[in-house]
């Protein structure tokens, strides 16, 4: 059969699947790098064959789709495999091995039953006073077993061995944001002022939280400045983290741990 020209209909586009938390991710990743070698965007753009200022802004903003050859032409002005750019993939989680959670998409609503999934990085950050992760687009969404769960919610992949045998390597953990309430003895997502967590070299842990108060006289007693935080593993392989002389604004307790998912 001739098609004659009133036949042909324009090619519907091709719909394009865009993780902008994997974008955002990696224009960060670009970001340091350009800066560890001490580059401005403009002598990064005069180093680059082909490669605008406007096009390398997008790209570390994690604003646009970026093509292979925007990257192999951003490696190569930084003078540094291409690989490079992408090292920062081996500290996000595989959800795609996960049956249980949805992966993001731009138009994807999620029903009112499931919460969002994040990098526990960009948790601490995201609901804790930290802005920078304010926008960032999670992971994917798993259901969880409520009839509308709330806002306060999300769910996180927990790497290290510190909290085993109560949290393994890689579980998937509900956490719900600290509002106040009794913090003793509970499980927390906690950022501190000059923390690092020995295991992961991160500033936040996932410990559990014990404040001690040395006994003194009534008229010496000051419970703000001498009480001390202890953040305690439940593996005895690792030590605690003990706070010493921090007031309450210096520890930000962000989420408390719910249990496994």
């Amino acid at each position: 059969m001739t098609t004659t020209k009133s036949d042909k209909r324009p090619a519907l586009p091709r719909k394009r699947y865009k993780n902008e938390f994997f974008l955002k991710a990696l224009g960060n990743h670009c970001r340091k790098l350009r800066l560890q070698k001490g580059f401005s965007i403009d002598r990064l753009a005069k180093e680059a064959d082909q490669l605008s200022p406007a096009s390398i802004d997008r790209l570390e903003k994690g604003t646009a789709d970026s093509q292979i050859l925007v990257l192999l032409r951003y490696a190569e002005a930084l003078s540094m495999p291409l690989l490079d750019l992408l090292s920062f993939l081996k500290d996000m989680p595989n959800i795609s091995k996960d049956p249980r959670v949805i992966p993001y998409e731009e138009d994807f609503k999620p029903p009112t039953n499931y919460i969002p999934v994040y990098p526990i990085k960009v948790a601490a950050g995201k609901f804790s006073d930290n802005e920078t992760y304010s926008d960032t687009a999670p992971l994917g969404w798993v259901e969880l077993n409520l009839k509308a769960a709330s806002s306060d919610y999300f769910a996180a992949y927990v790497q290290g061995e510190s909290m085993q045998p109560r949290i393994k390597n890689g579980d998937l953990c509900l956490f719900r944001k600290y509002t106040g309430g009794s913090r003793q003895g509970k499980v927390f997502l906690i950022q501190a002022r000059s923390l690092r967590d020995p295991e992961t070299a991160e500033g936040f842990v996932i410990k559990k939280y014990v404040r001690q108060t040395p006994a003194r006289a009534a008229n010496e007693y000051d419970e703000e400045q001498d009480s001390v935080i202890h953040l305690v593993s439940e593996n005895s392989r690792f030590s605690p983290i003990i706070l010493y002389g921090l007031k309450d604004d210096d520890v930000q307790t962000i989420a408390e741990f719910i249990k496994i998912l």
